[in-house]
């Protein structure tokens, strides 16, 4: 039997689906993010069930899929406004329908979505396929819809309004063709009877993938995935170049691809020193090396925010306030249950004078925070304007390593968590119990949300203060290495 989870596989990757049915023992089953993923989008439909009043539920589709189908005719039959979860089963393929809509003269179909407002193919494959199995039971459809969450919606109430939270896009201009989907289930019936597919390999589809580990086994650190998009990266491939190594010099179309090459065939640092040095020189005293954590809750917590926008809880900031000068250290973490961001602007304005450059690694996300926070807040006129001019200042230590300072060890990446290792291999991240950002989310969660011990709790702030005080000493370390490359 086929479900519409599995059809969405097969179109985003034959191999994944012939996995999944044949070689299941070799997937990774799902990580805490992946589980959590999992709950929120049960959460947020069985909010949307909520907005289709008077609605049934079938139960257990999949354990009893024959109960499933004939309680669904059923409650069809009764006329009910709204059926959640109902079951049908046509050519052996069996799909749930997240809410099927009663109208005076037929159904419509809505599926359920936890994401934001950008329309995925996977979603117009997943209600394609509904669409198709449900008319082929001789359901009159009307209209199929997408059930997602607008990021756009901007909450300034204590409580959502789910009106305004939920999108409801229409699909049936966009689905695809009864004869197309055939012609796919002919395909994936071929195809799960034959040999196992070679694996296409493409970071950026791949990624997630519970079937990652097991199709890029074979390939080693240093690979040509590092630094070329994945089209170009197997078209080496197919000429038995697999690892940047081997790539010829000056063979590339870009400049920084071609230095690339000559770090990885040397194994020895590219430095650009005119250009770290001029972005070194545009250092303004005092020096504010500067860090945010934030939580990203889908339903906004708090009066000002939108569904999913990172929200600052807590930072780190690191003053030099003169050339060779000591390091001061000052840091936020919120308390209590009120909104963190206006504790996290009273410190910043505290602490972080008029003059001098800010310093964080990727510096977009910081800037957009503060600017953020300048605009949707309630504050006076004069915070709104100093946090403006404050979100001017940045300058960010991630530029230079995109193409000025190339390192080995960074295996083509500019992220902190590659570049720091490179150039401070005396700094890490393990061992330490909040050790990346993803730990930090959670660890908001739970002392927001949890019912820790009081000393779990002074524990766990504990750690978030000592990971996010490491991420800008990290800074600091990175500027550092960078002065010392320009004095050699």
């Amino acid at each position: 039997m086929l479900s519409k989870s599995q059809y969405t596989k097969y179109k985003g990757c034959p191999k994944h689906l012939w996995l999944y049915r044949n070689k299941k023992d070799v997937l990774t089953p799902p990580d805490e993010a992946a589980q959590k993923r999992l709950a929120r989008g049960q959460d947020i439909g069985l909010l949307a069930q909520k907005q289709f009043p008077g609605g049934v539920a079938v139960q257990d589709g999949w354990k009893n899929p024959a109960a499933a189908v004939a309680q669904t005719r059923e409650l069809m039959a009764r006329g009910v406004p709204a059926i959640y979860e109902a079951a049908f089963l046509y050519d052996d393929i069996l799909v749930l329908v997240d809410i099927l809509e009663k109208t005076p003269t037929g159904w419509n179909i809505v599926e359920v979505k936890s994401s934001g407002k950008n329309l995925k193919p996977i979603y117009l494959d997943d209600v394609s396929i509904q669409n198709y199995v449900v008319s082929n039971c001789g359901v009159k459809v009307e209209h199929c819809y997408l059930m997602h969450i607008n990021t756009d919606y901007f909450q300034t109430a204590a409580k959502t309004d789910w009106k305004q939270f939920f999108l409801l896009t229409p699909l049936d201009a966009e689905l695809t063709p009864a004869a197309d989907i055939s012609q796919d289930l002919k395909d994936i019936k071929t195809l799960l009877a034959g040999p196992e597919p070679a694996a296409v390999l493409d970071k950026s589809n791949c990624d997630g993938c519970e079937a990652y580990d097991y199709c890029w086994r074979n390939v080693p650190a240093g690979s040509v995935f590092e630094i070329f998009r994945s089209n170009a990266a197997r078209e080496y491939m197919a000429l038995g170049i697999l690892r940047v190594q081997d790539v010829p010099p000056d063979s590339c179309n870009t400049p920084k691809l071609n230095h690339w090459v000559e770090v990885y065939r040397t194994q020895r640092p590219y430095i650009d020193r005119t250009a770290v040095a001029h972005w070194l020189n545009k250092l303004e005293y005092p020096l504010y090396y500067f860090d945010f954590e934030t939580t990203q809750p889908v339903i906004p917590l708090w009066p000002y925010s939108r569904p999913y926008q990172q929200i600052p809880f807590q930072f780190s900031l690191h003053i030099q306030r003169k050339p060779n000068g000591s390091f001061e250290h000052e840091e936020y973490l919120f308390e209590g249950k009120k909104d963190p961001r206006y504790g996290c602007v009273e410190a910043m304005l505290k602490y972080i004078g008029e003059t001098g450059t800010l310093i964080a690694h990727h510096a977009a996300f910081e800037k957009t925070r503060i600017r953020e926070m300048a605009n949707d807040l309630p504050l006076p006129r004069e915070q709104k304007d100093a946090l403006l001019r404050m979100s001017e200042r940045f300058m960010d230590t991630e530029t230079p390593f995109k193409q000025d300072y190339l390192h080995p060890h960074m295996h083509g990446s500019s992220s902190i968590k590659k570049v720091l290792p490179s150039l401070v291999p005396d700094m890490t991240y393990e061992g330490m119990p909040v050790a990346n950002g993803g730990d930090a989310m959670n660890a908001f969660d739970e002392l927001y949300f949890g019912h820790l011990s009081e000393a779990a709790a002074r524990q766990l702030r504990r750690d978030l203060l000592a990971y996010c005080e490491q991420d800008t000493w990290a800074m600091v370390k990175l500027v550092a290495a960078l002065r010392d490359s320009v004095a050699e």
